[in-house]
């Protein structure tokens, strides 16, 4: 395979040789506006004319107010893939970087220009999700991509450049080690690992709040004082397979949760990431194509991991994989439900 042309500033995914992880280079994330050099934010409502065209939006009529949208990301980390047939985008020699190939995507959680989503109105929140589950159903048709990410980078020390609500989807046509590992996991546990997860932390107070089928509880060894996840009571492999009543649900709950953080640390930055399974995809000649028997296990379900930055990464963080925090589970639980 030749050599990736330097003057080229798409985005390549690269393969570190011992650990196997992929490292997307994406040159044209330097070119990120911050917000202090904008003269008028992109998102707001009136700003359409600023961002790429949508892909959906609500609600679905074409013109008229909006609560939520969804548009490309001008930046992104990922290209779309090329025309079927062209032959180009094959990952060949493992040794060499390959199109980073997917999906990019920005959700604009309100048409007024919030930097909370506690002060997101309550229609536009809900919509916000809704419009998720919509769009991850939208790629999990699209044959190419083999899973998806949402997620949320809220303030500066979590990786925002804008400050207007907004989260992210991400479609890849791979599976992310970190996830591929959580899969095998599950697999491997002779119990159900997700079952003994709500047991335990029903067992040990570490629940904070509930909605729906929905539980919010801090793990038993969160990274960062104060991480919470939010998990299904029953084993559900995606979420856009959900009902939009848990839909709305998980809405509720992410707005309850993050309202306890700010309680609990006032002006904590934080991130977010939805896990789920991968699509129902199996690897073929020609790439990834449909299966009606997608390899999951029975007991996964999809779950949504809220991650105070409160703490920077350091060199042990960075060298080792292990965190270091200064609040354990049930610190953090109590903090959280204001015990």
């Amino acid at each position: 395979m030749p050599r990736h042309d330097q003057s080229d500033r798409s985005s390549r995914r690269h393969v570190d040789p011992l650990s196997g992880r992929p490292v997307l280079v994406a040159p044209r994330r330097a070119e990120r506006p911050h917000e202090e050099a904008l003269t008028a934010c992109p998102f707001c409502a009136g700003n359409e004319h600023l961002t790429p065209d949508e892909v959906m939006r609500s609600p679905m009529a074409a013109s008229g107010p909006w609560e939520a949208r969804i548009i490309p990301n001008k930046y992104p980390f990922a290209e779309p893939f090329p025309p079927a047939g062209d032959g180009r985008g094959t990952d060949g020699d493992r040794a060499e970087p390959v199109p980073a190939r997917g999906v990019h995507d920005v959700i604009i959680e309100s048409p007024r220009h919030v930097t909370s989503i506690l002060t997101v109105d309550p229609s536009c929140w809900r919509a916000s999700w809704s419009l998720a589950h919509r769009r991850l159903a939208t790629l999990a048709d699209q044959a190419p991509l083999c899973w998806a990410l949402v997620f949320k980078n809220s303030g500066p020390a979590a990786g925002a450049s804008l400050e207007h609500v907004h989260s992210q989807i991400v479609g890849l046509d791979f599976v992310p080690p970190l996830v591929a590992s959580k899969l095998a996991a599950v697999a491997a546990s002779a119990t159900d690992p997700f079952a003994e997860l709500l047991r335990s932390a029903e067992l040990q107070a570490r629940v904070i709040a509930t909605a729906g089928n929905l539980v919010a509880l801090v793990p038993p060894a969160p990274r960062q004082p104060l991480e919470t996840w939010i998990v299904p009571r029953h084993p559900a492999p995606w979420l856009h397979a959900a009902a939009a009543e848990e839909v709305a649900s998980l809405a509720d709950l992410t707005r309850d949760v993050v309202g306890r953080l700010e309680r609990a640390l006032p002006g904590a930055d934080y991130n977010w990431w939805l896990h789920q399974a991968p699509f129902a995809r199996e690897a073929g000649a020609d790439g990834w194509t449909a299966s009606a028997t997608p390899v999951v296990p029975a007991a996964w379900r999809w779950h949504l991991e809220i991650l105070p930055r409160i703490t920077e990464l350091a060199g042990f963080e960075l060298g080792t994989g292990c965190h270091v925090s200064a609040a354990g589970a049930d610190e953090s639980a109590r903090r959280l439900r204001g015990d």
